[in-house]
């Protein structure tokens, strides 16, 4: 019973005292962790396949900016928006659906600009998966972030949707990389 009060404190106090950091740490650990889970899985695809460190650090810098604004606009949304009414979490939903596209261009941008790619080039990557990254969130996505409206208390809002989107977050850093993939297997057969 001590071990479970003790544990009951830790989680009390960093989801409460401590949320921005809390949150902050999650995208930082879950978008590292897709990257790591989808490196590992490219490493049995492609043969010679090499582990990149600095791929998952840019993930992670990435999932630190994840973990920043999810924090403040799951605030946001819970303040403007209170409540599980069907119509609130519709609202939020939609919201959701919105605020999506220019978020993930965002994350191609900063994850281009970590990489050292041209803006351009992390531009036309984006505007060649739009179409398969807007339906997978919003088919998979949306319906479970209903889930989390109607019945996750507000300050774990974000570690559920790290949690979730761990299969996303391997799922984007294929999406990410899958040219240099690409490339690889190209320069392999030759």
């Amino acid at each position: 019973m001590k071990f479970y009060n003790r544990i009951k404190t830790i989680t009390d106090h960093l989801f409460s005292k401590h949320l921005l950091i809390t949150n902050t740490s999650l995208g930082v650990f879950f978008l590292g962790l897709g990257d790591a889970i989808q490196q590992n899985i490219e490493k049995k695809l492609y043969y010679g396949k090499v582990y990149e460190t600095k791929r998952t650090r840019n993930m992670m810098i990435s999932g630190s900016i994840f973990g920043v604004a999810g924090h403040y606009w799951y605030r946001f949304l819970d303040a403007r928006f209170p409540g599980t009414a069907v119509k609130t979490v519709g609202k939020k939903l939609f919201l959701e659906m919105i605020i999506g596209p220019p978020v993930f261009l965002g994350f191609f941008l900063a994850i281009g600009y970590l990489e050292g790619k041209p803006v351009e080039k992390s531009i036309k990557e984006f505007k060649k998966n739009f179409l398969v990254i807007c339906a997978a969130d919003w088919a998979v996505y949306a319906p479970l972030q209903a889930v989390n409206f109607f019945y996750v208390p507000p300050r774990y809002r974000l570690l559920y949707v790290c949690v979730l989107c761990l299969a996303y977050d391997v799922f984007m850093s294929y999406i990410l990389h899958k040219e240099d993939n690409k490339k690889l297997m190209a320069s392999k057969q030759e």
